[in-house]
């Protein structure tokens, strides 16, 4: 009786793929519409309202330039709820736009921003920072940020990218050294 039961439960199953190449409708790409200001807008509000769903890397960078500007603008907007600011900064870092740099900077180093925002701004900041000027965007919030936990963020960022001399300079300035334990130990430091 259960084998019938078992075997009546897979026939509801939808057929499996073929695990080969491609369907032919799958292989030819459709040309992608290109999305109105009011669509851009409506689909970062949808982002941005979304609860149990998080917006993939592919949306927010759908959204260009276009996009980036809108979320630069609650990013930075004090009005807004501090969750929404900072699925704002995540937004602007998936889309990866080199105007979004000062914005990200800007915020981390804010003593004013909710602390949500200013981590999601330090994580944030090397996908719309140069490698090379990194070091020189996130010193400032290393060094002086009145929050350890922000601090901690900037040096586990650039611990990430090689810059472990001003990593170890500031745990040794630190008065809690676990705050800096994670990022000393990628640059290979306890």
């Amino acid at each position: 009786m259960t084998s019938i039961l078992f075997a009546s439960l897979l026939a509801l199953l939808p057929p499996a793929r073929a695990r080969g190449a491609p369907p032919a409708e799958q292989a030819t790409r459709v040309p992608v519409r290109q999305l109105t200001d009011d669509e851009v807008r409506d689909r970062v509000e949808a982002y941005l309202g979304s609860i149990d769903t998080r917006a993939s890397t592919e949306d927010w960078r759908a959204l260009g330039e276009r996009g980036a500007a809108i979320l630069e603008k609650i990013a930075q907007d004090k009005g807004s709820l501090p969750t929404r600011r900072a699925k704002a900064v995540a937004g602007l870092s998936a889309i990866g736009a080199s105007s979004s740099g000062d914005v990200l900077v800007a915020l981390a180093r804010s003593e004013l921003a909710p602390l949500t925002v200013r981590l999601a701004a330090v994580d944030g900041s090397p996908a719309v920072i140069p490698q090379t000027g990194l070091a020189a965007a996130l010193k400032p919030v290393l060094e002086s940020a009145k929050d350890g936990v922000v601090r901690g963020a900037a040096a586990e960022v650039l611990s990430r990218h090689g810059e472990c001399s001003l990593v170890r300079a500031q745990a040794r300035r630190e008065d809690d050294k676990i705050r800096m334990q994670r990022a000393l130990e990628r640059c290979g430091q306890r």
